[in-house]
């Protein structure tokens, strides 16, 4: 499964990942961020993993959902049934962060 991270203004860089939405989400709010996955909070602190990824996590089951966004480590993060996480800082520096991952 591939999946596109870029920072916007920057040049898409390619990964290949077989991570599940909520991970997608973690990694997508430490970019944003600057910092350690691990460094973070955990995400069932702002939303529970295992509905987001029952959600979004099978090709078409998200597609029925228009969009889920919520709040995590001072972000915004926005999670588009076509596998789409766009994290936005809400405070301090940061960058927008857009992650598009294809779960399957």
């Amino acid at each position: 499964m591939d999946t596109m991270t870029r920072a916007l203004g920057d040049a898409a860089q390619p990964t290949s990942s077989d991570e599940s939405v909520s991970e997608t989400v973690v990694t997508a709010v430490a970019d944003a961020k600057g910092v350690d996955p691990l460094d973070l909070d955990p995400l069932y602190d702002s939303i529970d993993p295992d509905a987001l990824d029952s959600l979004f996590g099978h090709a078409g089951a998200g597609s029925s959902i228009a969009k889920l966004s919520f709040e995590m480590a001072d972000c915004e993060v926005l999670v588009r049934g076509s596998g789409e996480v766009v994290v936005t800082p809400t405070t301090g520096a940061g960058d927008r962060v857009e992650r598009v991952a294809s779960h399957e």
